[in-house]
């Protein structure tokens, strides 16, 4: 077989694994009758999976599962009250940053941002259980089921190696990350934002970075990429109709956006096929125009924020890498 075949029946596989990992519990809740667990479902699948995917395979999945639901059910649990969620979220950006230790950080940051979304739009009352205990139950399995499907193809999968960064940059990075995570999630709660607000702290998380020369390259990204989608989604939800004809259009958007994700591909061109995939896939009960202004609006104020910050941290992020390279023990960790 050649390599670009071999190269396309992996990625093929990739994606298919992704959406029987991430979506099956989500499909059999929603048949189940179970919709107000669906968005759970989905969210705490994708998060653990990804995390496999992008750390060490299923064993991430049995180290992460239990706390990630854990602070799921809290988080839910806590979401009346501003002050309590921006802590609760507070704490597992930090925990997600200070994963950069060993290298872990990225293929945490789904967690998070399940985490953000689960604040920003809580379970609906009416469910089996306690919204709470219901959520932990939810994204347990959610989470055991990914992590299932992980183990059962783990030798058709590369485990990617890690390289942890300098703990004192990483303890800077898991604080700041803290903070701007912590300060938006009460202001998504206190001002009742909803899923805007979720894509406010989803931002926040992708922008930020434990380099800022990254994270400025990041917030350019994120913000052309989203202005792009923008365009793209209008001018799909001109032509084509509402109704099942638009939600196919959003899944072929919605797994083009997977392939770039795997294929590794520069973040405007993923951030660019998503933004028209999540928008024409939560149009059901509004317009294509004011899903895609909400998600532009949104993710707008998650980089300008974000890029104040680093902008304000730049002279200390300048001095400390100065006062490193002129150490006795030069460092080789710089904004890049």
């Amino acid at each position: 077989m050649s390599t670009a075949r071999q190269q396309a029946r992996t990625l093929v596989v990739d994606v298919i694994l992704m959406v029987v990992a991430g979506f099956a519990p989500a499909i059999l809740m929603g048949l189940l009758g179970w919709t107000s667990g669906v968005n759970v479902a989905i969210l705490s699948g994708l998060a653990v999976f990804i995390a496999c995917m992008g750390g060490t395979g299923w064993r991430t999945g049995l180290v992460i599962v239990v706390p990630f639901a854990g602070l799921a059910g809290l988080a839910t649990w806590v979401t009346p009250n501003p002050w309590l969620a921006a802590a609760v979220l507070a704490v597992a950006a930090f925990l997600r940053g200070y994963a950069a230790r060993a290298g872990m950080h990225d293929a945490l940051m789904m967690t998070v941002i399940a985490l953000g979304f689960i604040v920003a739009s809580p379970v609906p009352s009416g469910t089996p259980l306690t919204a709470p205990l219901f959520v932990v139950l939810v994204a347990l399995g959610a989470g055991l089921w990914a992590t299932l499907v992980m183990f059962l193809l783990r030798h058709r999968l590369h485990v990617r190696e890690h390289t942890g960064l300098d703990p004192t940059r990483v303890l800077a990075f898991s604080l700041v990350l803290a903070f701007l995570v912590g300060v938006a999630t009460w202001f998504v709660v206190d001002l009742d934002l909803g899923h805007t607000g979720g894509w406010i702290i989803l931002t926040i998380l992708v922008v930020f970075q434990p380099w800022l020369g990254a994270g400025f390259r990041k917030a350019a990204h994120r913000a052309a990429g989203t202005i792009l989608g923008f365009v793209i989604a209008i001018l799909v939800g001109a032509v084509v109709p509402p109704g099942a004809l638009l939600y196919v259009v959003g899944t072929v958007f919605l797994m083009a956006a997977f392939t770039f994700m795997l294929q590794g591909r520069p973040y405007w061109l993923y951030a660019t096929v998503l933004t028209p995939a999540i928008v024409l896939l939560e149009s059901a009960g509004s317009t294509v125009t004011i899903v895609a202004e909400e998600r532009l609006g949104a993710t707008l104020i998650g980089v300008v924020g974000t890029v104040l910050v680093m902008l304000a941290l730049s002279p200390v992020a300048k001095l400390f890498t100065a006062k490193r390279t002129a150490g006795p023990a030069p460092t080789t960790l710089v904004d890049r």
